[in-house]
């Protein structure tokens, strides 16, 4: 037990670390000022405009189907049109941008020889869960930023502040951490065995695109096979897509289990690779 802990306890100032880096160093306020600058363009000249075109889509209950799923269904069962619009925009965009964003979790400390002297203080384990915890709290710090502008704006143009704004503000940061812990995972494998963070992302890219399009050949010929589809990276996103509120939590199960597989297929390539 006192290994555990002591495993966590470090997990915990490594994430620290990570989290501190987005906000006194230099390149983490230059990834602050990106976000703010890509974010804010978005609101201005993507989801602004098209407030009142997904109000009246939703109003006439349009049938627009992404991912086998008819995403206008329930778009007005969102408090705002400003955040039903960030809502789709990051269930697709995120887990895009996490790839990217989460591939140097150790590839830069394993060039420079850096977890070579970490590991004389901490276990492997305590740096592979602290990097991947201090990236989930770098990317929940980003999201919970664009998301508070999105509410700010939804407000202003609401004239007023409600409860069911900001608990639909939580419901989406909360899901989107979900949605972003599986792929955040996913680079701690490819982190692991990557020597820069360009060859991870690339390696990630044409992993999961040699594997959609094996699976895809396999469950053509095998029909019966087609239910794997259901567990796939992502798989849940259409999902959660058609429903609203805090009942969207029902689809955690899947990205947690992906998540759990990941970090243990990380930890062993990260034990048996020489630092």
């Amino acid at each position: 037990m006192s290994n555990v802990l002591l495993t966590l306890k470090h997990s915990g100032l490594y994430a620290g670390f990570e989290l501190r880096r987005l906000w006194q160093t230099r390149s983490g306020l230059m990834t602050l000022a990106a976000t703010a600058v890509i974010w804010g363009l978005l609101l201005y000249y993507l989801i602004l405009p098209a407030t009142e075109l997904v109000s009246s889509l939703a109003s006439m209950n349009t049938s627009i189907r992404i991912m086998g799923t008819n995403i206008l269904q329930h778009l007005g069962n969102w408090p705002t049109p400003e955040l039903t619009l960030y809502w789709l925009l990051s269930l697709f965009l995120l887990p895009v941008f996490c790839l990217f964003f989460t591939a140097n979790q150790l590839c830069s400390d394993l060039e420079r020889g850096t977890l070579r002297f970490l590991s004389l203080r901490s276990s492997r384990a305590a740096m592979l869960l602290g990097r991947f915890a201090g990236q989930m709290l770098v990317q929940g710090s980003l999201i919970l930023l664009t998301v508070s502008a999105t509410l700010a704006v939804a407000a202003w143009n609401a004239n007023t502040f409600t409860w069911p704004m900001l608990n639909g503000a939580a419901v989406i940061w909360v899901n989107l951490l979900l949605i972003l812990l599986p792929f955040t995972a996913l680079m701690s494998v490819f982190s692991a065995l990557a020597p820069t963070a360009k060859l991870a992302v690339t390696l990630a890219i044409v992993s999961i695109g040699v594997f959609y399009g094996l699976l895809s050949w396999f469950t053509s010929a095998f029909s019966g096979w087609a239910f794997l589809h259901h567990y796939l990276l992502g798989a849940q996103v259409g999902k959660i897509a058609s429903v609203q509120g805090w009942q969207t939590l029902q689809f955690a199960g899947l990205p947690l289990l992906q998540s759990l597989v990941f970090l243990l297929l990380a930890y062993l390539i990260i034990k048996r690779r020489a630092l």
